[in-house]
């Protein structure tokens, strides 16, 4: 009976892995929004230390998310964002660069995307114009409006 019992906790811890679940875009809906998930240049995913996954049309939706939760980053295993330069590719929020270029239209309309490197933000910048942020300063933003 005892390995038995063993190969059930074993099957229970697995299955509780933290896993990043991939975006089905344009089935998977905005856990913010409500909106179907058709951009996969603008999209954005949370997941939980217990491994729920939250996936998000906008990088916008998932910070206006994290500020409604109203709870610390730490229950988040996973931040991430869609990589404008790669679409389809998420990468993690605290270490992307964003910018914020009225002429790169985003999904929400703040005209948000984001990069791996600060050198690929900067030379977005310098064709589209607009600011550059990191994760800590774009929630300073996003938090006072």
């Amino acid at each position: 009976m005892k390995p038995f019992a063993y190969l059930i906790l074993l099957v229970l811890f697995v299955s509780c892995t933290v896993k990043v679940q991939p975006i089905e875009y344009g089935t998977d809906d905005c856990d913010f929004c409500k909106m179907g998930i058709v951009d996969n240049k603008h999209a954005a995913q949370l997941v939980t230390t217990k491994g729920k996954n939250y996936k998000f049309d906008a990088i916008e939706c998932m910070l206006h998310y994290i500020e409604q939760q109203n709870q610390p980053l730490t229950v988040y295993q996973h931040l991430l964002v869609a990589d404008l330069l790669n679409p389809g590719v998420l990468i993690p929020a605290e270490e992307a660069n964003f910018i914020i270029s009225k002429n790169i239209p985003s999904p929400m309309g703040a005209f948000l995307s984001a990069t791996k490197t600060k050198e690929q933000a900067t030379k977005l910048l310098e064709e589209y114009t607009g600011d550059h942020y990191t994760f800590a300063t774009l929630r300073q933003q996003l938090s006072h409006h």
